[in-house]
């Protein structure tokens, strides 16, 4: 692959991913009856520091500013797996790096959320984390196996 369809494919992947988050996570404040509350929470305890969630505004501006840096990171993590799955069509051996790189984003989201806040765990349960992560992890890798000359099946077996 040269590096104009790995950008192309990483942009495509990491976007599909942070689009399934967002659509997860709208989901999720819909059913609550309280409508982009995920990222207005999330932006304004990174942004503005906040810790009480009877203070949380919901206002376009901070929910912008949130979808803005979630986008970011899921276009660099998703540039990150185009270019292993780049890699991994040279060497099967790759694909476990891919595998890891997926189960640490998932831990680093988790991480990330305790060192901004822990309380945000009372109002965030992990499983909704999880949940959303998993829909877009499904999402990426779909789209990645897609493009590529390997199968699923050679994704777990290429650590033997």
């Amino acid at each position: 692959m040269n590096r104009e369809r790995i950008l192309y494919e990483g942009m495509l992947v990491g976007l599909a991913g942070a689009v399934a988050v967002a659509v997860w996570f709208f989901l999720y404040d819909l059913a609550a009856g309280v409508p982009f509350r995920t990222p207005a929470l999330l932006g304004a305890a990174l942004f503005e520091g906040l810790r009480d969630t009877a203070m949380l505004t919901i206002t376009p501006g901070i929910v912008l500013k949130y979808t803005a840096v979630h986008g970011l990171v899921f276009l660099v993590f998703g540039m990150a797996a185009a270019g292993l799955f780049a890699l991994a069509e040279r060497d099967r051996h790759v694909l476990l790096g891919v595998f890891m790189l997926f189960c640490c984003f998932e831990v680093a989201v988790l991480l990330a959320m305790m060192v901004l806040s822990s309380w945000l765990f009372n109002t965030l349960p992990p499983w909704a984390i999880l949940g959303g992560n998993l829909v877009a992890a499904v999402i990426m890798l779909g789209i990645l196996f897609r493009d590529h000359h390997f199968s699923v099946h050679e994704a777990m077996t290429s650590g033997e």
